[in-house]
């Protein structure tokens, strides 16, 4: 008789296990998907066939390391983040509000830049604010200057980037160079960037501002022997700051200029109202300020109000609004 109640319910238990089977089929669930169900616990099971848990949990029921204690807590995160990252963040106990916080503001960022996503998110907790880590990774600072060094694309043209990751070849010459009027200055600058010039010193002109090119095309090896001067009487690292490396500097593509006015230094320039005018109109002619004095970490070298950059009306004002560097721009609206 014990023999006989043991079968009765060994054939009930089948039975069960069976009946769900065949609830889970009738829902429509694929067979590796019942059997991923069927290895819950039978709480879990009895949650999808009330349809309390459905597609998405399947998601993770079916992953690499799922764990079914930690469930729920999968669920919760559900849509916020790819489906093996929640599992593994879970998992090792680093997924919570605050790094998601942390996620929103960098997806949501314009300067999100998809190929950089593993390095936002290695130094997210580096930096004091997600903005800056990602100033810091799209212009690459978070490697050593004058590193990872590569030619710039010359086909950009007037948006070509140069900076201290970015370089001109050594036998780079523009071949639309043209000597600027004595009136304006002195120095050589490619056609297109002098005809932009002229209208800027005309409207500062009227307003009192008389400015003047003192410096403007630079060839490599005039470049490499005016950096050459300036480590005969400063270290490499002090001169870096100010100075650029031969084949690094803005000068050589023809496209910028330093300008001042008549009784001033360059390194004065900025106590004069010139200096501010230009800061915050040169854009309407198609120039930038390329080394902003607040943006230092981000391009390396001391602020420079006196250097005007072309890039084009449309950049430049893009630039200006926005109220970022070139090089950061560069690296989120043109590189690709």
């Amino acid at each position: 008789m014990k023999f006989l109640l043991i079968i009765l319910l060994m054939l009930n238990l089948c039975s069960c296990q069976k009946s769900t089977e065949d609830l889970l089929a009738e829902k429509g669930y694929q067979e590796n998907q019942i059997q991923a169900i069927l290895g819950l616990s039978d709480e879990n099971q009895e949650r999808f066939l009330n349809d309390e848990l459905g597609s998405e949990a399947l998601e993770f029921i079916t992953a690499p390391w799922f764990q079914e204690e930690k469930l729920d807590e999968y669920l919760s995160y559900y849509g916020r983040l790819d489906t093996k990252k929640i599992i593994e963040m879970v998992n090792n106990g680093t997924l919570n509000e605050a790094y998601l916080d942390k996620l929103n503001e960098i997806y949501g960022s314009d300067y999100y830049i998809p190929k950089n996503e593993d390095l936002y998110l290695s130094f997210m907790d580096v930096y004091p604010s997600i903005r800056e880590m990602m100033e810091i990774v799209n212009t690459k600072r978070y490697k050593e200057l004058y590193s990872d060094i590569t030619q710039t694309d010359l086909s950009k043209d007037y948006l070509m980037l140069i900076n201290k990751y970015y370089q001109l070849p050594e036998d780079y010459e523009p071949e639309d160079l043209v000597y600027v009027d004595s009136y304006l200055g002195k120095g050589m600058l490619r056609e297109a960037v002098y005809e932009a010039y002229k209208p800027l010193y005309a409207d500062a002109k009227d307003l009192g501002y008389n400015l003047q090119i003192v410096s403007a095309y630079r060839s490599y090896d005039y470049q490499k022997g005016l950096y050459q001067k300036y480590l005969n009487y400063d270290p490499r690292e002090i001169v870096d700051t100010y100075s650029a490396r031969p084949g690094h500097s803005e000068h050589q593509s023809g496209l910028c200029m330093d300008v001042s006015i008549p009784g001033y230094s360059l390194d004065d320039f900025y106590l004069t109202e010139a200096s501010v005018w230009l800061a915050e109109n040169c854009w309407k002619y198609g120039f930038i300020i390329r080394y902003p004095d607040d943006k230092t970490d981000i391009t390396g070298y001391q602020g420079e109000p006196w250097q005007l950059r072309y890039v084009g009306k449309e950049t430049a004002e893009d630039v200006y609004r926005r109220g970022i560097t070139y090089d950061e721009y560069y690296a989120c609206f043109i590189e690709e």
